[in-house]
């Protein structure tokens, strides 16, 4: 029906089906976030005279395109009251969400706006925007009277995962309940593709945590709702890849990186980075990543100053990356609020250092129960390998005890990497715990007779050992009782035969080779 009383004559016909011609084709052979501009393009030319027509072509875009578009449901909305001859108010779901929300039509059409301001501030950096967005549309919804949420049904999944994302995004305690709530209502109103985005954020966040049994969980509610793949499936892909990691699959894990590598990064940019970060084994990945990442902060430089889930894993990355064994990475290191995965990062690298009672001061905020499994398990190996090398025995036993306890239960094998081998293996033996044999063969391998080992004197051997302990050049001169100019001579000589040029690196290669407290 034609509305306000219009009718349509032949050349506006002809006009409406070359757009409509001519947006099939694009929507055909460049896709639809190509395509979607005609419609913003053509409609005032056809909102009043053929709204029909408009209709026709928002129909054509996939259901991904509202997710990610929510102002779409405000054109629909209006266009059908239109071809139905109620004469609204035509809005251009281009129009700024802001402009929309001013005109007040009600519940749907003010949570349709906020969705698309949410979205805005999201893509663009502006995450504490995003994420008191997200919580104020949340909080309407629940305040919200019976009648008022009727029309909503079917529009809501695409409005809640919206307000997921940004919390997700901005490391907002809520995102999992309010992920859990729109997997729910989208499988309830028949939207199987926003329930399966929902099922692969809240596979990730879990897996992320170290909630190993939850994430698998919900990749196994992911999978089973029956979709082709898409090419927003990245979360999914990354969840299976990091509870492979932990499981040290490495084959498994490099089998859904690349399936990874084939969507869309959208949000999990800086987690596809410490995924693959993780998985470096030579000095051209590490190479390749460290590249990767320097680009990606180039191209993000809000992330810095907004923090969030994406500077966290940009840290996680850079640690990975700058283990015992890899290259040094450059970059700074991230400033702001404390967060578990910080202190980890600032805990361990004391440990490697020699500072014992620093790693201890920096662990102590992640053995509370409420830490999550993969922070605490590794807070926990930490503090018990620097309560045994400050000679605090039994209680560093109590403390591996616990830890071995949380890793063996949610599979979280690569934690065991945060502490090196002499420690582990020593702290194992005394309280009475069985390392897997992968833990043993992947993360601290013996050397073999296959494996050169530099040949060195007793007395190059001391000197590396104790590089690995927080005693100065002069401490270690005085405690071999040699010059500080026969120690820099010694120094030399060791760093030639390990190839390597500084105190950390030689240290790291000691761990490597097995050399432990016995050589002193």
């Amino acid at each position: 029906m034609t509305p306000i009383g219009r009718s349509v004559g032949a050349e506006e016909s002809e006009r409406a089906a070359r757009f409509t011609s001519l947006f099939a084709s694009a929507l055909r052979t460049r896709g639809w976030r190509e395509a979607q501009p005609l419609i913003e393009q053509h409609w005032h030319e056809f909102a009043l005279v053929e709204p029909d027509v408009l209709l026709d072509a928002i129909k054509m875009l996939p259901s991904e395109a509202f997710i990610e578009n929510p102002t779409w449901l405000i054109g629909v909305d209006r266009l059908r009251h239109a071809v139905a001859g109620e004469a609204p108010r035509l809005i251009n779901p281009a129009a700024p969400a802001r402009a929309v929300q001013s005109r007040g039509v009600g519940l749907k059409a003010h949570l349709i706006a906020a969705t698309g301001r949410i979205v805005s501030s999201r893509t663009e950096g502006r995450l504490p925007e995003a994420v008191a967005g997200a919580a104020e549309a949340h909080h309407a919804l629940r305040s919200a009277e019976s009648d008022e949420l009727a029309p909503l049904k079917s529009t809501l999944p695409h409005l809640t995962i919206q307000w997921s994302r940004a919390m997700e995004v901005g490391d907002h305690p809520a995102a999992i309940e309010l992920y859990e709530d729109t997997f729910e209502t989208a499988l309830l109103f028949d939207q199987p593709d926003v329930a399966r985005r929902a099922a692969a954020s809240l596979a990730w966040m879990y897996a992320e945590q170290g909630h190993t049994h939850e994430a698998g969980n919900w990749l196994d509610r992911g999978k089973r709702i029956d979709l082709p793949a898409e090419a927003h499936d990245m979360p999914l892909y990354l969840a299976a890849a990091l509870l492979a990691v932990d499981a040290l699959d490495c084959d498994e894990a490099r089998a859904q990186l690349a399936m990874a590598q084939q969507c869309a990064a959208d949000d999990y940019w800086a987690a596809l980075l410490w995924v693959r970060s993780l998985l470096c084994c030579t000095p051209h990945e590490i190479a390749h990543v460290e590249h990767d990442l320097a680009d990606e902060v180039l191209r993000h430089p809000d992330v810095v100053a907004n923090g969030g889930a994406h500077l966290r894993h940009l840290d996680l990355a850079r640690w990975a990356l700058n283990r015992p064994g890899a290259q040094s990475v450059s970059g700074p290191r991230s400033s702001g609020e404390p967060s578990a995965a910080r202190d980890m990062i600032d805990s361990e690298m004391a440990y490697r250092q020699g500072s014992f009672d620093e790693a201890l001061r920096r662990c102590a905020p992640l053995l509370t129960e409420s830490t999550a499994p993969r922070f605490r398990a590794a807070g926990l190996l930490l503090t018990a390998a620097s309560r045994f090398r400050l000679d605090r025995t039994q209680s560093g036993i109590e403390a591996f005890r616990q830890a071995h306890a949380l890793a063996e239960h949610e599979n979280l094998l690569l934690v065991f990497s945060v502490i090196d081998s002499t420690d582990l293996r020593e702290l194992a033996s005394l309280s009475g715990r069985e390392l897997r044999p992968v833990v043993v063969d992947v993360l601290h391998p013996h050397r073999t007779a296959g494996q050169p080992i530099p040949s060195l004197s007793r007395r190059e051997r001391q000197v590396l050992r104790l590089l690995g302990t927080e005693l100065s050049n002069a401490e270690i001169a005085e405690r071999l009782f040699i010059t500080t100019n026969t120690l820099k001579s010694t120094l030399r000589k060791v760093y030639r035969k390990l190839d390597v040029h500084d105190r950390r690196r030689a240290s790291d290669a000691a761990q490597l080779m097995g050399i432990d407290r016995s050589d002193q």
